[in-house]
Parts: structure tokens; C-alpha cells; sequence
């Protein structure tokens, strides 16, 4: 008998006397706390998945990434969307130039950083989707029906503009491109073919060209105007390309409730986005994540291409050196600040559920503090990229047009894309072949993001359904992308720019940042960042560098963050408008709806779960605020590795066995240092390292303690689980009658023949 217990004893008293082991509080969680008491055969238990034991660590009910280069390209192509395309070059060009990245990447380190190490820490613990990972805090589950919620009305108005890249795609095979000349049936007396001579005159004028060929004079140099208001001259000649958009592409009308008619092309183009989203799609992850080796790589290629060809071109090295032209003074201004405070939370696509939805089909040991520094740089790497083309492309059309870099203004959203660049790609040679690649990139980029958005949106509702939905994956995509498709058939009408532009300014903005402030207090103050990151060392076993610092940027710094974007973005407000066209009071009313929509759909989801709980008060809101039973790792391999001493054959074989009973356990080989560096008793050795002995392994992987999803169904059943000193008290017990029975019988045995 050693010193360590080697013959092995259980206990936890480091001397040779059998000691009966005292019963200690539970520190577990809570689908593990009870368990000796009220272990739920898995039998008993009306578990609707698939078999998941096993030794391994792949998911095969819901399933997994193929590799992580799956992942990342899944990651980029969602976080690779308007933000990237027109949002940050604008930015870029109208707040100091290289200036602007000193505030992007501080806010980008102290908000954006964290929310999006949260949400993938989440999605990969639980391996559940952006509503069922609420189970961490059931009182407010509502937050991520608010994402869902959101996520279907991007998914309805995203793909709009997959259809408006497609029509461009599709009309860039013809024998001339369409919007590079005038004198077709869309154009109007108005239309310019801008060349030197045009731009001439708005130079003469002292103004400054926008991109859609207007020609903007500031008032001063008129006596018979306001000298603060810009005036517009669109007498002075529209490009084809502005024509092109608004007349045959979207054929717009006067207003929000103005539909006109059906432009049936673009709807055709709307149904084979869709198509494209639904087979990518309809076999599940597996094949998403083949997919994007096409449509995630792609963009970039192309994106490549084009930045070369544009770099041959004259003019595209002066528009490079503006690109790299820093002015240092707008660091004082607020107003940039607030800029990228704002930009940086959106270009990284956090809070719409996708970014949880792709990590929850991560294996769960995947290094997720590595990836968020991987996503975060290429995002930014991809933003600079795509802002270094626009320049080149600006300094390419300036040249061509005879006037200063500072007289060509840039404008944001759809302008940028297919007015100006439709316009400089004309005055290219081949210029269809360039336009179809420019065209094919933009439809991809789209693409990427949609196909995770609409997961995003099915996973979460198979689930929370898994008994029903689970198996019929292609059922509730078919069913969300008719829905969508149908939904999106009155944005083809003549006043579907107007309605894509009020969705795009109420709920693709605040909605985010209102979801991101929640999300923070519940995790960091309700559920306790102590524990979340617990959660993050049983994923990567090891807690995140700077341990205190995240636990101050989650509790504090994000939450003020959050508070500080949106009293921006609310002061900064402007009515919501398109061109000319302001929206009327009632338009802005629905988007102040969708706005606050995180806030209502949270606080009405709250008080239904309140209400339809069962106890007390007091048990109710302890009941709704701590984690449900089955919050934690979906396989039962993981489970056993936090918490194997719970199965008493476990115990008893990890205490008895040679590997954690030898002083010399092979401790080089598990942690480095010396050979008997560890716990005296063998009991607390394997405490940390159950999964090193092969018989464990398999034992704790399929127990039915880590296999229930319901590990404490206490109240549905009324079955026991005794422990492994109850089995010997009754064993004793029973011998002891039977002994005493038998003694009985003899004497009676006695008496008689007496």
C-alpha cells in the first residue's frame, strides 16, 4: 500500500484508513448538480436526437465544418458586405483618409473586438443557434428573436441588390453596355455623356462633380442664394449610368406608396438569387462550406484583377496618393470619432445572430481566441482593398474628365457602386468583359452574406423545434425562402429603392447596436463574465491573454461604448431620404418600429416567460436568470471533461487505475514539469485529466449522465441514482438480514429438535 493511495481508495484523506467519503455541496453546474440523488436514465427521457456517443468530437447530429478553412471562408464571405463595399470607402474618403484609421482601430480594439470574442465564444460552447444559445439566461431569450427578427428583414432587401448586380451582370454580354451611351428609350433630354468638355463647365462654375454626373455649386458664388445651402444643377447633364439605374434598372417612381408596376427582369434575377441561396443551402453546412471555396475566394480574385488593371490606367496613382493622404485634424472633430465608432460595429456583421450560427458548427476545442484576431484583420485588410480600387478608379475618372481630385465628390450607398463604378468600368477597353467581373464579384459578395444570414435564420428555428424540424433541415428552407422570395417581389416595383433604403437606414443600424448593449449586460452582468470566461478556458484551456482587461472591456467598456454609438447615431439623426425624395411621417414612423424592435420583442418576451412560469416570485425570476439545465457543451465527450467524478464507475476507475496511481504518471508527457509533480491521492489526479485513460474515455462519453440533454428532468420523473456508497450501505444491509435470517432459521432449527 504506497503513500498515494494506491491501492485505490476513494477518499479524500491522505492516510491508509477506508474513510467513508462526506457528502460536499454541489459545485457543478446546473445540469449536473443532483445528479447521485436524481439521475434520469437516458431511457426515461424523450430525447429526440440522434445517437451521440462516442469518443470523438464531431457533432454528427447537427454537424460540423468540414476543416477550419471551411470556417474562415464561411466567416469572410459573411463579413464581407456593404460595409465593406460602399460604407468604408465613403468613410475613408470624407474623414481624413489614412487619418480615419486611428479612430476605426481604436474603437476597434475596445468594442468591436469584444462583442464579436462574445459571440463566437457562444455559438462554439453550446453549438445552438443565435435564440437556443439564450439558454444561458431564459428571461431573455427575447434577444435572440430580436436577432432572428432582424436577420429576415436584411435577408428580404440583401438580396434586392444580388438581383440589381445580376441585371448588370446579365446586360454586360451585350455587343455595348447600356449605360455608356444615350439615346435609348430610358434616357431622358437631360442625358450627358460626360467627357472633358461637360466637366468643364461645372469646373468653370466652381463647383463639384458627384458621382452620379451632378454638378454641385456651393451657394456663395451665387447672389440670389442662401450662402449655406449647395445647389444642384442636374440641367447641367445626368451620366447614362444615373439614367440606366433609375429608369430601366429600378424604373422609380415619385414615392414610398407609388409602386407603378413589376419590373419582371429584376424579379427573374431575384428568383435566381434565391434559387442560388436555396441550393447552397438545401444539403446543410457541409455543403455551405464547400461552396464558399467558390464564391468566398472569388471576390478577391477578381477584386485583385481589377485593382491591377486599374493601377495601368492614367490618373490612378494620383487617386492613390490622395487614398494615402492623411489630414491630421480631423482627429479633433467628435463627429469622426462617432463615424467610426459606428462603421467598425457594422463592417464586422456582429449582433444579426450569423456570426453565433457559424461558430456554433465549430468543433468545440477550436481556438476561437486565435480566429477573432484572423476575422477582424482580413475584415479590415478587405475594407482597405476594396477603398484602395475606389480611389484608383476616382483618380482614373478625374483624369479622364480634365478636373481636380478635390472637385469629385464621393456619395454613399448604391451611387457607388452602380453609378459611378458602372461608369468608370464604360471607359475601359473590353469594357464588357470588365463590367461582367465587376458585376460577378459584387453579386458573390452579396451572395456569401445571404446564404449565412438565411442559416442563420433556419438553424435557429430547427433548434428551437429539434424534435419536428431537425430532420426536415429542407422543409423549413424551403418554406423561409419562399417566404422571402415573396416578400421581396414589391421591392421590383417602381418604389422599391425607396422601401430598400428605409429598411436599410432603421434596420440595419440601431437595431444592432440596441442588441449588442443587451447582450453585453446579460452575459457580463447576469450570467457573470467569471463564468462566461470559465466557459472560454474549458474551449481553449486556457483563459484569453490579459484575463482582467477583457473582464473591464466586456463589464464596462463596451456596455459605455454601445450607449455612446447610439446617443451618436440618435443625434446625428437625419430623416430618412432618397435623392430628393423625403420620406413622409408615417415611413418614419414603421422605421423607428423596427428600430426599437430589440427593446420591444425582449421586454414582451420577458414578461410571457414570467408569467408563464410556475413557483413563487422569488423562484421564477432564479429560475429565469440562471442557465437551464442542458445550458453547456452538446456532446457528452466534452461534458465528461469538466465534470468526470460526477458517475461513481468513473470515479472508481479513474482512482484504481495504474496511470493516476504511479507516482511517476507520465507527467512529461501531460504537462512538463517533473515526474511526480501533482496531487498526493489518485482521486484528485484524475479530477483534471480523466480523458488520458482510454476505459474513461469511453465510459464518460457514453454515460447516460452526459448524453441527456435534460441531466436534471428531476421533476418529470420519479426514478433514483444511487450512489456507489448507497449500493454498499444496501449491499451491507442486505447481507446483513440474510445473515441475521439465516442465524434465525438455524436457532428455530435448533428449538425444534430440542
Amino acid at each position: 500500500m504506497g503513500p498515494d493511495g494506491a491501492d485505490g481508495f476513494i477518499g479524500d484523506d491522505n492516510d491508509q484508513r477506508k474513510l467513508v467519503e462526506p457528502h460536499l455541496p454541489s459545485i457543478y453546474p446546473p445540469f449536473c448538480q443532483n445528479i447521485d440523488e436524481n439521475y434520469v436514465p437516458q431511457g426515461d427521457i424523450e430525447y429526440p436526437f440522434e445517437e451521440i456517443t462516442g469518443t470523438g468530437d464531431e457533432n454528427k447530429i447537427r454537424g460540423n465544418w468540414g476543416s477550419n478553412i471551411d470556417y474562415y471562408l464561411a466567416v469572410f464571405g459573411f463579413t464581407f458586405g456593404l460595409g465593406n463595399l460602399w460604407r468604408f470607402p465613403y468613410q475613408w474618403g470624407t474623414n481624413g483618409g489614412v487619418a480615419y484609421l486611428i479612430p476605426y482601430c481604436i474603437t476597434f480594439l475596445v468594442a468591436s473586438l469584444p462583442i464579436l470574442f462574445m459571440e463566437l465564444a457562444l455559438g462554439q460552447f453550446i453549438s445552438l443557434g443565435p435564440i437556443s444559445v439564450w439558454k444561458v439566461s431564459p428571461l431573455f431569450k427575447g434577444i435572440g428573436i430580436s436577432m432572428v427578427f432582424i436577420s429576415c428583414i436584411i435577408a428580404i432587401y440583401y438580396n434586392m441588390i444580388t438581383s440589381w448586380a445580376l441585371f448588370y451582370l446579365f446586360n454586360s454580354i451585350k455587343p455595348s453596355l447600356p449605360w455608356a451611351t444615350c439615346g435609348n428609350d430610358w434616357n431622358s433630354d437631360n442625358c450627358t455623356v460626360w467627357n472633358r468638355g461637360a466637366a468643364a463647365i461645372c469646373k468653370n462654375m466652381n463647383g463639384s462633380l458627384l458621382i452620379n454626373g451632378t454638378c454641385v455649386i456651393v451657394s456663395e458664388n451665387l447672389d440670389d442664394i442662401n450662402a449655406t445651402t449647395p445647389v444642384y444643377f442636374p440641367s447641367s447633364g445626368i451620366m447614362p449610368s444615373t439614367e440606366y439605374f433609375h429608369n430601366e434598372v429600378l424604373m422609380i417612381s415619385s414615392g414610398l406608396v407609388d409602386f407603378r408596376t413589376i419590373n419582371w427582369q429584376l424579379a427573374i434575377c431575384l428568383l435566381i438569387a434565391w434559387a442560388a441561396v436555396f441550393l447552397a443551402s438545401f444539403k446543410g453546412i457541409k455543403t455551405s462550406g464547400k461552396v464558399v471555396y467558390i464564391t468566398a475566394i472569388l471576390p478577391y480574385i477578381i477584386l485583385f484583377v481589377m485593382f491591377v488593371r486599374f493601377l495601368t490606367l492614367p490618373g490612378s496613382i494620383e487617386g492613390l496618393l490622395h487614398f494615402f493622404k492623411p489630414n491630421w485634424e480631423v482627429l479633433q472633430d467628435l463627429r469622426v470619432w462617432g463615424e467610426a465608432s459606428v462603421q467598425v460595429f457594422y463592417s464586422l456583421s456582429t449582433c444579426s445572430g450569423g456570426l453565433i450560427m457559424l461558430s456554433s458548427y465549430n468543433r468545440f476545442h477550436n481556438n476561437v481566441f486565435r480566429d477573432i484576431w484572423i476575422i477582424g484583420i482580413v475584415d479590415l485588410i478587405t475594407s482597405i482593398f476594396m477603398t484602395s480600387l475606389l480611389f484608383a478608379a476616382v483618380g482614373f475618372v478625374c483624369h479622364e474628365l480634365d478636373i481636380a481630385f478635390d472637385q469629385f465628390q464621393l456619395q454613399d450607398g448604391v451611387h457607388l457602386i452602380f453609378v459611378f463604378f458602372s461608369e468608370a468600368i464604360s471607359k475601359l477597353p473590353v469594357a464588357q468583359l470588365w463590367s461582367a467581373f465587376f458585376f460577378a464579384m459584387i453579386a458573390l459578395v452579396i451572395f456569401n452574406s445571404e446564404l449565412f444570414i438565411v442559416e442563420s435564420v433556419v438553424s435557429s428555428i430547427c433548434d428551437e423545434f429539434p424534435e419536428r424540424l431537425r430532420k426536415n433541415h429542407r422543409h423549413v428552407l424551403t418554406f423561409v425562402v419562399t417566404i422571402f422570395y415573396l416578400l421581396g417581389i414589391p421591392l421590383c416595383t417602381a418604389a422599391g429603392i425607396y422601401w430598400i433604403v428605409l429598411l436599410e437606414s432603421f434596420a440595419a443600424s440601431w437595431p444592432l447596436i440596441i442588441i449588442a448593449f443587451f447582450e453585453c449586460m446579460v452575459i457580463c452582468w447576469v450570467y457573470g463574465v467569471d463564468n462566461f470566461l470559465d466557459n472560454i478556458k474549458w474551449i481553449i484551456h486556457f483563459y484569453p491573454p490579459f484575463y482582467l482587461l477583457w473582464k473591464v472591456l466586456w463589464k464596462f467598456c463596451c456596455p459605455m461604448m454601445f450607449m455612446a454609438i447610439l446617443a451618436f447615431v440618435w443625434l446625428e439623426y437625419k430623416p430618412a431620404h432618397y435623392d430628393s425624395v423625403t420620406f413622409p411621417l408615417w415611413a418614419h414612423c414603421v422605421g423607428w418600429t423596427i428600430s426599437l424592435s430589440p427593446v420591444i420583442i425582449t421586454v414582451f418576451v420577458a414578461i410571457y416567460k414570467f408569467i408563464t412560469a410556475t413557483g413563487t416570485f422569488a423562484r421564477r425570476w432564479r429560475e429565469l436568470l440562471c442557465p437551464e439545465d442542458d445550458w453547456g457543451p452538446a456532446l457528452a465527450i466534452h461534458r465528461a471533461e469538466m465534470y468526470p467524478l460526477q458517475i461513481p464507475e468513473a470515479k472508481k476507475l479513474l482512482s484504481t487505475h495504474d496511470v493516476f496511481n504511479s507516482p511517476k504518471m507520465r507527467w512529461r508527457e501531460l504537462l512538463c514539469p517533473e515526474d511526480d509533480w501533482g496531487p498526493a491521492l489518485a482521486i484528485h489526479r484524475a479530477e483534471m485529466y480523466p480523458l488520458q485513460i482510454p476505459e474513461a474515455k469511453k465510459l464518460l462519453s457514453t454515460h447516460d449522465v452526459f448524453n441527456s440533454p435534460k441531466m436534471t428532468a428531476v421533476e418529470k420523473r420519479n426514478d433514483s441514482f444511487d450512489s456507489e456508497a448507497k449500493r454498499e450501505a444496501r449491499s451491507r444491509s442486505r447481507r446483513e438480514t440474510t445473515v441475521q435470517t439465516t442465524k434465525s432459521y438455524q436457532n428455530a432449527e435448533r428449538e425444534t429438535i430440542i
